[in-house]
């Protein structure tokens, strides 16, 4: 089989060990090909027009951020197992360091699926509208043959808070997505959890990002470039000293409402039980 492996990078310390883990693969025929320092959503926009591109010449077509790791020789193999004939996406979930847990996810594609690689935005760069006959398969991996920010700069992990916030805060939009606001605030949990419970220096640095969003001192409704937030990070003395938002300490609805506000909780759930009545209906 011959595989497309494609990684966004942008100064993630699992690079070399990410990049070392692709070509350690045994039984595939691999091509890996590295994006560099990109604007996300011009990065996650190049990288699907190149699997548009690539579809007559792979089988498949993975993404494999640079702070993720194949586990094993066989990792990705064990992955390109669970396809069959009605099956047109697998996503497997990693092991991720800063919290401690299994989270979405490592993607894999068929040949069949077509990429519209202009239909995402600059906060859900990966969600983008995607053409398939099959079925997409989304599964634990209790093997974790897939490892992520296990080994991440305090930067980096900082940053995983920020990225992690702006989709619970999704500041620009008044009916928030309260599924990924809610999935995304669960995370933050897990962070918190790791950072309790080991004494995890990586989550803590992820909840002091996720404090400065949920705070308003970074406003951002996007991540546009890494790099732009290097300054506030090094503007921190002290972790250990830094006062961490109360609302990170749990992962119940209620803190939710806390963090969105009532009005926007309520409009972003409205819009919610409206898109479930329409898909009812049409089914």
């Amino acid at each position: 089989m011959k595989i497309l492996v494609v990684t966004l990078y942008s100064g993630e310390n699992e690079y070399e060990q990410c990049c070392e883990s692709v070509h350690s693969q045994v039984g595939l025929d691999i091509t890996h090909v590295v994006i560099e320092n990109l604007p996300n959503q011009e990065a996650h926009q190049k990288l699907y027009k190149l699997f548009n591109d690539s579809r007559s010449k792979y089988d498949y077509l993975a993404k494999l951020d640079a702070d993720m790791v194949f586990s094993n020789q066989n990792s990705l193999k064990n992955i390109l197992d669970k396809f069959s004939d009605n099956i047109d996406i697998v996503s497997a979930s990693v092991h991720d360091g800063i919290t401690n847990s299994h989270m979405q996810g490592f993607n894999v594609f068929s040949s069949n699926c077509y990429f519209h690689y202009n239909t995402n935005d600059a906060l859900y760069a990966d969600q983008l509208k995607i053409d398939y006959t099959g079925t997409h398969l989304l599964y634990t991996d209790h093997d974790r043959n897939i490892l992520h920010a296990y080994n991440p700069s305090p930067f980096q992990a900082f940053m995983f808070g920020v990225h992690r916030a702006m989709k619970v805060m999704q500041y620009e939009n008044n009916y928030p997505l309260i599924n990924s606001s809610f999935h995304q605030k669960r995370i933050l949990y897990w962070a918190y959890k790791n950072s309790l419970n080991n004494n995890s220096a990586h989550a803590t640095h992820a909840l002091v990002g996720a404090t400065l969003v949920l705070s308003g001192d970074i406003n951002n409704a996007t991540l546009y470039r890494k790099s732009d937030y290097l300054d506030i990070f090094n503007s921190i003395n002290d972790i250990n000293e830094f006062l961490l938002d109360k609302r990170l300490k749990s992962d119940s609805l209620i803190s939710l409402v806390r963090v969105l506000g009532l009005i926007r909780f309520s409009l972003g759930g409205f819009k919610l039980l409206i898109s479930r009545v329409k898909k009812r209906i049409s089914h």
